[in-house]
């Protein structure tokens, strides 16, 4: 092998190895990139759990109040019938203000 083909493969080693060099650094940067984003998609799932938590407690509170709200309709319902049903008995008897034929 010749100085000159010798020289030449140093070069061209030389030029693999600086490309080697440029490509990791890409790589790098690419990484630190990744690594970036997925700490930001971390933080946003962490908060979407927590919205998501509290959105729980919102619907067991509502689903709590309208158990109320029926609870007190349907004993509202019971107070309005037995009311029609006493309006009724006493208008059938003959107590509507007028004698009975």
């Amino acid at each position: 092998m010749t100085e000159e083909e010798m020289q030449k493969k140093m070069e061209f080693i030389v030029e693999q190895q600086a490309q080697f060099a440029v490509n990791i650094e890409t790589l790098r940067e690419a990484q630190q990139r990744t690594e970036t984003n997925l700490a930001q998609v971390a933080a946003a799932q962490a908060q979407m759990a927590r919205s998501q938590a509290h959105m729980n407690e919102v619907v067991a509170v509502m689903a709590e109040a309208q158990e109320r709200t029926d609870r007190k309709l349907a004993e509202t319902d019971g107070r309005l019938n037995t009311l029609i049903n006493v309006v009724e008995r006493h208008i059938s008897e003959g107590h509507n203000g007028k004698p009975k034929e």
